[in-house]
Formats: structure tokens, sequence, C-alpha cells
């Protein structure tokens, strides 16, 4: 079961790779059409993350970490085609 600072980072990416494939009408589940629409979003989001209020109170605090393997888990799952 996810915690309240997995769940905020989860929403996090899923809201910004839906955004980014309703932009392009691509199928979610279409994870070759889906890699191909972010492929020119993924250094996008770092910079939208940082702006997040998760970010702001985990960065350099104690849950730093736990924040930092979500962040990791939910990024590998957009490379791989699939909506965290």
């Amino acid at each position: 079961m996810k915690n309240q600072l997995q769940e905020d980072i989860t929403t996090f990416f899923r809201d910004f790779a839906l955004q980014v494939l309703r932009d392009a009408d691509v199928d979610p589940n279409d994870s070759r059409a889906f890699k191909m629409a972010m492929l020119d979003h993924y250094e996008e989001i770092y910079p939208h993350f940082s702006l997040t209020e998760v970010f702001r109170e985990n960065n350099g605090q104690k849950r730093h970490e736990e924040m930092v393997e979500e962040y990791k888990r939910c990024f590998t799952l957009l490379l791989m085609g699939r909506l965290p």
C-alpha cells in the first residue's frame, strides 16, 4: 500500500504523462506511441516536479530518499511506455 508521498508523486507523473498523451492524441495503452509521444518531454519532468508541494516539502529533508526512489520508479515506467 502506498503512502501519501508515493501517491502524490505517482499522481504528478500520471497527470503529466496523460497531458502529453492527450496533446499528442495518443492512446495510453499503445506503449510504442506512448514512448514516441513522451520523447520530447522527458526533460520537462524535473522542472515541473520541482515546483510541486511534495518536492518542496521533501527535498533535502528526512524523506528525500523515499521521494527520489518513487520519482525513479515512476520515471522508469514512463520510459517503458506505461503510466504509473
